[in-house]
């Protein structure tokens, strides 16, 4: 009886338990499946609503279809699917609306709530829960990541709980450029920790400012005066894609001893300064005069910057290159075509020029500045085991009418052994403008007639 259970028993066992497990799975993953399904039936009796003979069911319609705010945007349909002009209309000042109110949410200061002693690991897994950056760890020792910490963070905005884990295990962070995250490494003991020497750092919304140099330089054909150069690293969160600052001499302010008022060295220059690709720090410099004879103990700085960003980015993907020319993919109010895929090889190597057409269902932002595109048309490739080869070669970038840009990338030093890619544009759809507002009180003025090397 006992071998007739052992024979037929345990894999029964066994089999019962995987059903209970795939069922309990399931209805885990129904209520999500749901949930989207009834927010499509929503959206299109709403839709159906806004063609509606009465006024006020219409007017009540775009009011609901507003306040269901972002996941509509993926919903609604293309223009050229809607018969009715009005219909067309309002779904397009409906997708203006959502868009704009996504945009200004997403330029705010992400947040981190976590209290208790957790392990450095997990508490980069809670970080980039909620605040939605993303954190490269690879570089840090296993028995760094398991040490426990105690954090008692509430409401606090990204960068400050950056900073404060920094300061606490000893660590160096960059954005890396190629994939977006914040990457960490560990400082070793002998050497110095770059946030214990920053004493000078500003946090306004997404955005760290930091006093990167501080310097005094003579100036040229003048004995009585210097140059004062202060050099700015600005640093924006990774979940953010910035496009480009810009800035003008009489928004900063430099002041003596509180009081007296330095004056710029260009006092009527404008500056644009492009972030390029993948790029999530940048470095700018304002020069101001002082006067020898006056030398002020300490310096105050305030001012407002401008920063260009898309909130909002869509990845379009192609697959089988070969197969796919004059394919058409549509996310939000965005159309990408894949116009060719051409691949050269050589010796060992090959590369893959790309050619794509990107059209908005209306223009706007995206496109009233050709500059912004050449700079950040972001896309990779990945071949079928997930393995990303990010564009490490030139795009070249045209407009080509109203709404409509074409975009050529160059793919290079690709294996020649691998025959099949999967193409993927990174679409920015929300592109908005962010302050960057500024305070620096109280520093020391540096030593005298410094150079900057």
């Amino acid at each position: 009886m006992w071998r007739t259970w052992l024979h037929f028993g345990i894999p029964f066992f066994y089999l019962t338990c995987f059903w209970m497990m795939a069922e309990s799975n399931a209805f885990d993953q129904k209520p999500e499946i749901t949930k989207k399904a009834q927010m499509k039936q929503q959206i299109a009796k709403l839709i159906k609503k806004l063609d509606s003979n009465q006024r006020v069911v219409r007017q009540q319609a775009e009011i609901e279809l507003v306040s269901l705010g972002k996941p509509v945007l993926s919903l609604l349909p293309p223009p050229e699917l809607v018969s009715s002009n009005s219909v067309r209309d309002t779904l397009q000042r409906i997708r203006k609306q959502i868009e704009k109110r996504v945009a200004k949410d997403s330029i705010k200061a992400s947040t981190v709530n976590l209290r208790g002693k957790h392990s450095l690991h997990m508490i980069f897994i809670k970080i980039t829960e909620q605040t939605g950056n993303l954190l490269d760890t690879a570089n840090l020792s296993k028995a760094l990541l398991k040490a426990k910490i105690d954090v008692n963070f509430v409401d606090r905005p990204f960068w400050k709980a950056i900073d404060d884990l920094s300061r606490k295990r000893h660590l160096a962070y960059q954005i890396n450029s190629s994939n977006g995250h914040l990457e960490f490494n560990q400082i070793r003991q002998n050497q110095q920790n770059p946030l214990a020497e920053t004493t000078y750092v500003c946090y306004s919304g997404p955005f760290r400012i930091e006093i990167e140099k501080f310097l005094r330089r003579p100036l040229v054909g003048s004995k009585s005066r210097e140059l004062l150069r202060t050099t700015f690293l600005i640093q924006v969160e990774p979940r953010l894609r910035p496009l480009f600052l810009s800035y003008s001499s009489s928004e900063l302010e430099a002041k003596g001893n509180k009081t007296h008022k330095l004056l710029p060295f260009n006092p009527y220059a404008k500056y644009e300064l492009p972030l390029g690709e993948g790029g999530k720090n940048l470095k700018f410099s304002m020069q101001w005069i002082l006067d020898r004879n006056q030398l002020p103990k300490t310096i105050e700085f305030q001012g407002r910057l401008k920063m260009e960003l898309a909130a909002e980015t869509l990845p379009i993907t192609f697959d089988h290159l070969s197969r796919s020319k004059g394919a058409l993919r549509r996310r939000g109010n965005i159309s990408v075509e894949l116009i060719d895929a051409e691949k050269m090889k050589h010796d060992f190597k090959q590369n893959l020029n790309i050619r794509i057409a990107l059209s908005y269902d209306y223009s706007g932002p995206a496109f009233e500045s050709h500059r912004t595109w050449i700079y950040h048309n972001r896309a990779f490739l990945q071949n079928p085991q997930g393995k990303k080869y990010w564009l490490n070669g030139s795009s070249q970038t045209t407009l080509e009418s109203t709404g409509k840009i074409s975009v050529l990338y160059q793919f290079t030093d690709l294996p020649q052994a691998e025959t099949s890619y999967q193409f993927t544009y990174l679409a920015p759809t929300l592109i908005t403008s962010a302050p960057i507002d500024f305070h620096f009180e109280a520093i020391p003025l540096p030593g005298k007639n410094v150079v900057d090397d």
